[in-house]
């Protein structure tokens, strides 16, 4: 058992006379919008208990519409949201014993999940004038933040949903005065924090173990989330410092 293993979610059971397909058509259906799932992470996925596929006689997986919708929440939400799987866990089994509520953002107190909501996310291969018109920004501005390192296309030059929100939160930034010089400090301190946890995650991701990728890319979702909320915390203090509170 891995030793990211939480206590595995209720998942509802299939209803009476559900298709089923194979894992290389639940690949097929998710590969449009992620692609780079694979076989090994739907393993992974189904060894940490958050997805129960039936099984044949002969052992072979067997997967409903619901078991790909699932699939697709839990793909979601840590591309958009970079959640650990025990947040996402914890909003599966919301989702199983019929509560909808939302997780909320700890830093703007607004929901980022919506665990009714299981439809496709947005297209995340854009041009750069896709992301400006999604952030609503002006093209200069756009071609700024990746000369700054902020935002970076794939090597086909395409972006991501991500990078729209970058450039959303840049944007907001800004009208509090802050220019890409600053940005630019914040993008230095944020790859100092990404190499820390990298010298963590580099370690599990090159041990030659069987599904190591995966775990190393969910240690890096749950150090990524404590990284972050000892930021704020010491953010916050430094502040009443300054304020003399």
């Amino acid at each position: 058992m891995s030793a990211l293993r939480q206590t595995s979610p209720q998942q509802p059971a299939p209803r009476a006379g559900s298709k089923t397909m194979s894992i290389g058509v639940v690949l097929n259906r998710l590969r449009e919008e992620f692609p780079d799932v694979t076989v090994s992470k739907i393993r992974f996925l189904e060894s940490e208990g958050l997805i129960t596929p039936q099984r044949t006689a002969s052992g072979y997986r067997r997967f409903t519409d619901d078991d790909v919708d699932r699939l697709r929440y839990i793909l979601v939400t840590q591309r958009d949201n970079y959640l650990p799987l025990k947040v996402i866990r914890e909003q599966l089994e919301s989702m199983d014993s019929g509560q909808v509520t939302a997780l909320v953002s700890v830093s703007s107190g607004e929901p980022i999940v919506s665990p009714g909501t299981l439809r496709p996310s947005a297209a995340t291969r854009l041009s750069d004038l896709d992301v400006a018109d999604q952030a609503r920004a002006e093209v200069d501005t756009v071609d700024e933040l990746i000369k700054a390192g902020l935002i970076t296309p794939d090597p086909a030059g395409f972006f991501t949903s991500d990078d729209v929100r970058t450039v959303t939160t840049a944007l907001a930034l800004m009208e509090f005065g802050l220019d890409i010089r600053h940005l630019k400090t914040i993008r230095t301190g944020a790859a100092r924090q990404a190499a820390l946890v990298g010298q963590v995650t580099g370690p599990v991701a090159r041990s030659g173990k069987s599904g190591a990728p995966q775990q190393a890319e969910e240690l890096g979702r749950q150090l990524t989330a404590l990284v972050a909320s000892l930021h704020t915390s010491v953010m916050k203090a430094e502040l009443r410092g300054q304020l003399g509170q």
